[in-house]
């Protein structure tokens, strides 16, 4: 640890200044030599700063503790505390409104907005580059109302954040490359978009997307919506505190008490992902690439359709196809239950934004669908099908009147997911059986049977390999 003088402070505030040019330094002792170069040229005036706060800070009783990238353990204890406090802050912003619906007697009626915003990748100081946005307009009551999709086009890439965004779009939603990427270049124009999408003529309403890409998504809509926004608050809150609460709510409603236990077990389900192979409701491009569980507006309908899953029976709601759950492209000429469709305007060769307005009532007929549905062979369009047996992580309930919910699959305890339980009858063979139907050796050796009580009969270490092996199996 360096000496606590006027030129350690001078290192400390040359290394802010080197960040915010975009430099990333990992130390002080990287940049020890370039700042002592500086620091030699300084005259008394000059130098005068840093030595009064290396003063200060000993008369003060001590000197202030840092970690290895000269930052205050102070600093980082605020910076965690103020980080809890505003996720409690937003946990209790979800509960306080879906407790006004319910007072209200309103909650199948209560709207809300999903959204998921994936990225090229991220370049220096963690900005991550967007690529894809899905929003969808959602109640209880009329499943999804609304949708939108955009693509993004961010230009060239940031220097240092080639390597990421190659990497990236590879293993997810595959998207042409910048600067050949789909969409606006526009900011303003993403913000317009999505502002008149939400109806925030006076507020921006509360955001949901997944717990675990919450930060990701919030930087990336404050840096899209920081020229629009202006005085107006975001909040950008957990899908899982909105199951929680919705389906606590539902369950109250259902039977006077709610046995769902925890937020903890809503993330469970989001990322057990029921409807992760849903046809009929994602972009063009990736309904075509068959890439749909990577589909930016797939994602935010999957998750409106997993409220619809798990809070609709206990509200006496009929789960409507295209509306509640996925579609069924095979459903031939009923309304209700082809896909969901976005505008045509939002073609593939110049893709821009796509509106949605009446996500349930635009579709195509069983005639119409893409060529590729014949191919699939009809894959399921949900997990809970029986064509469909996933070995672990199925996760099913039966409310029953005055009961309790059962939740098969979730310790509730614990909340983590039973071992499932294996059959280990036969599933090891006997020795003889795993050796087949006959044992040779160097000689003639005769067929063995797992009945036989005699030796194999044959010579050299065929005989004596196959009399040990018939004695092990008796």
């Amino acid at each position: 640890m360096p000496k606590k003088n006027g030129f350690f402070y001078f290192m400390l505030e040359y290394k802010q200044r080197k960040q915010a040019d975009g430099r990333s330094v990992l130390s002080l002792a990287l940049i020890s030599a370039d700042a002592g170069k500086i620091w030699e040229k300084m005259n008394a005036a000059q130098r005068e700063p840093y030595i009064h706060r290396a003063k200060s800070v000993q008369n003060e009783g001590g000197l202030e503790k840092l970690n290895s990238l000269g930052i205050a353990i102070s600093e980082i204890d605020k910076q965690l505390r103020s980080k809890e406090e505003h996720v409690q802050m937003i946990n209790k912003l979800v509960a306080d409104r879906v407790a006004r619906a319910e007072s209200r007697k309103e909650l199948a009626k209560e709207v809300v907005y999903i959204i998921s915003l994936s990225y090229f990748g991220h370049a220096m100081q963690n900005k991550y580059i967007p690529a894809e946005l899905g929003v969808v307009k959602y109640s209880l009551q009329c499943g999804v109302i609304d949708r939108l999709h955009m693509y993004f086009n961010p230009g060239e890439i940031p220097l240092g954040a080639a390597h990421s965004v190659l990497t990236h779009t590879k293993e997810t939603h595959q998207l042409p490359l910048p600067p050949d990427a789909w969409g606006t270049t526009d900011k303003n124009e993403v913000a317009v978009a999505l502002i008149s999408f939400l109806g925030a003529e006076n507020e921006i309403p509360p955001l949901f997307t997944d717990e675990e890409t919450l930060p990701i998504v919030e930087g990336m809509l404050r840096d899209l919506l920081d020229d629009c926004i202006e005085n107006k608050m975001l909040y950008v809150c957990p899908m899982s505190e909105l199951l929680c609460r919705l389906k606590q709510a539902t369950e109250r409603h259902f039977e006077g008490k709610a046995t769902f236990p925890s937020a903890l077990t809503a993330q469970h389900i989001l990322k057990m992902d029921s409807y992760g192979f849903a046809l009929g409701i994602s972009c063009e491009y990736h309904e075509r690439e068959l890439n749909v569980l990577n589909c930016a507006l797939s994602q935010a309908t999957r998750w409106a359709y997993t409220l619809s899953k798990y809070c609709c029976l206990h509200m006496g709601i009929e789960c409507v196809p295209g509306k509640h759950i996925p579609p069924d492209p095979s459903a031939g000429d009923n309304k209700a239950s082809k896909p969901l469709t976005t505008s045509e305007s939002n073609s593939l060769e110049k893709p821009g934004t796509s509106h949605d307005a009446s996500a349930g009532d635009k579709v195509t007929s069983s005639k119409q669908a893409p060529n590729w549905f014949n191919k699939i062979k009809m894959r399921s369009a949900s997990k809970d099908e029986s064509s469909y047996k996933p070995l672990t992580g199925s996760v099913s309930y039966m409310p029953q009147k005055g009961g309790v919910v059962a939740y098969t699959g979730i310790n509730l305890e614990t909340d983590s997911f039973y071992e499932q339980e294996q059959n280990n009858e036969n599933v090891f063979p006997t020795l003889l059986q795993s050796m087949g139907r006959s044992v040779k050796g160097r000689g003639h050796a005769e067929k063995l049977s797992d009945n036989s009580q005699q030796a194999v009969r044959g010579r050299g270490r065929g005989r004596g390999r196959g009399y040990n092996a018939q004695q092990r199996g008796n």
